[in-house]
């Protein structure tokens, strides 16, 4: 993501010198909750589960679901007429080109949505479109600072 050790410490909540020695790998015991936090405040997660021998119920299939570039794009469309579109956004993303039509849904997008959605958008435009996830993350935070986003992971 590009992000300064101080400033992932500031999203996350935890010191800097807890974000470095985790960069290191010389932490000698990061608790569930700090871990938790950490991975939160990067779009990530974690998942705890027994190691027990008992087979877990069979997860039900779940509906198709729309794409990270479509979900992100109606939630940073929930107040504003015309939406903008998954390839509106993809297009900003890609190019780092907020055209005025969509400027005040990428602002809402890039304040508001969840960093794991930002993530998912972020994994899927490396698929589908070969883009370095690093490139995407500095489009975002150009974007942010062009909009004026007050969040601070784009400082």
């Amino acid at each position: 993501m590009g992000l300064t050790q101080e400033t992932l410490a500031q999203v996350s909540g935890l010191s800097r010198s807890t974000i470095n020695a985790v960069e290191r790998q010389s932490i000698g015991n990061l608790s569930i909750s700090k871990a938790e936090a950490l991975l939160e405040s990067i779009g990530l997660s974690m998942k705890v589960a027994t190691s027990g021998t008992a087979r877990a119920p069979s997860p039900k299939k779940a509906p198709p679901s729309r794409s990270a570039l479509e979900r992100a794009a109606s939630t940073a469309s929930v107040s504003y007429q015309p939406v903008m579109s998954a390839r509106q956004l993809e297009a900003a993303l890609l190019t780092g080109i907020a055209p005025r039509p969509v400027r005040p849904h990428l602002q809402v997008l890039l304040d508001e949505a969840p960093m794991s959605l930002l993530a998912k958008v972020v994994d899927e435009l490396h698929a589908d479109k070969g883009v370095e996830r690093s490139h995407v993350w500095s489009q975002m935070r150009r974007l942010a600072h062009e909009l004026q986003c007050f969040r601070t992971v784009w400082q």
